[in-house]
């Protein structure tokens, strides 16, 4: 039998030296699970490493759902798909 998939994408990848701190895709999550614009309520933790530098993960809670990849403007996450 097939695996069963739990989560809509296999994973989700993350580039830090593209993210910007928009926090945008810590809104979207926020909005999508808390019904809140809080980052803190966000399953996506931002992490700033001086000026520039940021490190880009994800709380126990994340379920891959993708929300933050459809809205990252920066290409900073990515959503990969299950492949058949």
């Amino acid at each position: 039998m097939g695996e069963k998939k739990k989560t809509r994408f296999k994973e989700i990848k993350t580039h830090p030296e593209k993210c910007s701190a928009c926090i945008s895709c810590q809104l979207a999550c926020s909005f999508a699970y808390a019904k809140s614009f809080n980052p803190i309520k966000s399953r996506i933790i931002l992490n700033y490493i001086g000026d520039i530098e940021r490190e880009i993960s994800f709380s126990d809670d994340c379920i891959k759902c993708g929300i933050c990849a459809d809205h990252c403007n920066y290409g900073a996450i990515e959503a990969v798909a299950w492949s058949d």
